[in-house]
């Protein structure tokens, strides 16, 4: 029954309550913790981060990326490249790049997926 003012406390789980799943699921046991792919971010995202040194760091961890650091990475060269960057196709550490992303795209969030597209 309802009393004044009085409602009883309902324990309702809100809609939008569950934590959204982590970008990486681990699905892939050589993916480095967090904290590392973070610092990798932060590398690649720097404002003196060139194509050779996204290149370079890709080449070298690139197999233990996120799906999340593998989407920046791409973005990143195709930005930092621009509209001239038609001497990228001869780069044999892009089609690196384009094979990890392809293989790992069902592992993409919405962003990764636009980021790669980009």
């Amino acid at each position: 029954p309802h009393y004044g003012n009085y409602h009883p406390r309902r324990e309702v789980e809100p809609r939008f309550s569950r934590p959204r799943q982590q970008s990486s699921s681990r699905n892939n046991i050589n993916e480095a913790a967090r904290w590392q792919q973070v610092i990798w971010s932060k590398q690649m995202t720097s404002g003196d981060a060139t194509i050779d040194s996204v290149l370079l760091l890709f080449h070298h961890q690139g197999h233990r990326f996120e799906p999340r650091n593998l989407a920046t990475a791409a973005h990143r060269v195709a930005k930092i490249g621009g509209k001239n960057n038609s001497y990228l196709q001869e780069d044999r550490r892009i089609l690196s790049l384009a094979t990890a992303c392809r293989e790992r795209v069902k592992d993409f969030e919405a962003q990764g997926l636009a980021n790669v597209a980009w």
